[in-house]
């Protein structure tokens, strides 16, 4: 109900309204967290923040790339002179990835679960299963379960801080490999302590976890 009502105030243009309950209950709607995004996006840009509207925008694109939302977060990045949003091959394998998904999963599935039938049709013909046929399709169901999985491994971040020191090692006392600004994004992996490991612009250094913001 209180999503519906936040609709109805954007609808009408009452935008500010409208964002304080799209916020309020976006941890809770996770099956209109898309839609609640990206009006949150369109929100932010009327009210010029466009570091949130990089945040919702990245959130979005995280989970399933699209075009439009690349070029849009392309448009930011070099209208604020930020690095990270370029339209990359990634972002290409996505969109082909996501285009595809259904179909190619619907497939790779189906042979999985022929593998699994042949070895049942043997094992109940008492024939010998041998231990490399096993280890074939299990190793097969492993890369389906990546495959399925493939944009979880593509962790992103935003710089929130001024300024960000990326760091050839996880210390303070590391040279500094470059300077990210605010509104920089990052992909990152493990954090250890207070410092996260993170590649940016084809470097891959330390910075603090204080100076960004994980995209979710």
């Amino acid at each position: 109900m209180q999503i519906k009502i936040a609709d109805s105030l954007f609808q009408a243009n009452r935008l500010l309204e409208a964002e304080k309950i799209y916020r309020l209950n976006l941890p809770k709607a996770l099956a209109e967290s898309e839609n609640i995004k990206l009006k949150l996006a369109f929100i932010s840009k009327a009210k010029n923040d466009w570091l949130s509207e990089l945040y919702f925008l990245s959130s979005i694109h995280a989970k399933q790339n699209s075009l439009a939302i690349a070029k849009r977060l392309e448009e930011i990045g070099v209208k604020r002179n930020l690095t990270g949003y370029e339209v990359t091959l990634i972002d290409q394998i996505e969109w082909i990835y996501f285009a595809l998904f259904p179909y190619v999963t619907s497939i790779l599935v189906g042979l999985g679960l022929y593998g699994v039938l042949i070895l049942i049709f043997k094992f109940r013909r008492r024939r010998r299963l041998r231990k490399v046929q096993i280890i074939y399709l299990m190793a097969y169901f492993s890369f389906v379960l990546l495959f399925a999985n493939f944009p979880g491994f593509l962790r992103y971040g935003i710089i929130t801080s001024e300024k960000a020191y990326l760091r050839e090692f996880a210390s303070a006392a590391a040279p500094v490999k470059k300077i990210l600004q605010k509104g920089n994004r990052i992909n990152y992996w493990n954090t250890k302590d207070v410092w996260v490991t993170c590649l940016q612009d084809g470097q891959i250094g330390y910075i603090k976890v204080n100076d960004y913001s994980p995209i979710d």
